[in-house]
């Protein structure tokens, strides 16, 4: 009798372990809890954004740019609102930023380490604004944002932009 029902335990539970395996659509597989933290299925596709219409986060002279319009958001990690782009999947990121304003104008890729509070920058625009792109090897937990360094930024939403694609997965 005992036997019978651990037999029938064993299957009830690989039945349901099949059809949980099986019932739960890949778009359902996304990312877990309040920090958005992605899951393995996150880290297999494309990670990339594309992102217009720049606006510092506060008033003064270096700020953070949140964006009003994005053209794409695939993947994890990216905040339209904070300007942030968290990684969750480590690898080899392409970041690409530009912007346009006043003659002071300097605009700057920051990146901050997952064990720091510093934001380090890797690389910067002219005078007047400008764009440039850089490499970035990316660990679980670094940030990265574009910074208003000085002057101030034209207001039409066609003349900033920030994307970031995925070369290559650690």
């Amino acid at each position: 009798m005992m036997a019978q029902s651990y037999k029938l335990i064993v299957a009830l539970l690989a039945a349901f372990a099949c059809y949980c395996d099986c019932a739960v659509p890949d778009k359902a597989v996304s990312v877990v809890g309040s920090r958005k933290l992605a899951t393995a299925h996150d880290c297999n596709g494309a990670i990339a954004f594309s992102a217009l219409g720049a606006q510092p986060k506060a008033e003064g002279s270096t700020s953070k740019l949140a964006f009003r319009n994005v053209l794409a958001d695939k993947g994890v990690g990216w905040s339209k609102d904070s300007g942030e782009f968290t990684c969750f999947c480590p690898g080899l990121y392409q970041f690409s930023f530009a912007g346009s304003g006043t003659p002071a104008t300097r605009l700057s890729l920051k990146k901050k380490l997952s064990t720091s509070e510093e934001w380090t920058t890797i690389v910067s625009t002219g005078p007047g604004g400008g764009a440039n792109f850089a490499i970035i090897d990316m660990d679980i937990g670094d940030q990265a944002a574009v910074w208003l360094e000085a002057g101030e930024l034209l207001p039409d939403v066609k003349t900033s932009s920030f994307s970031l694609f995925r070369l290559a997965k650690k």
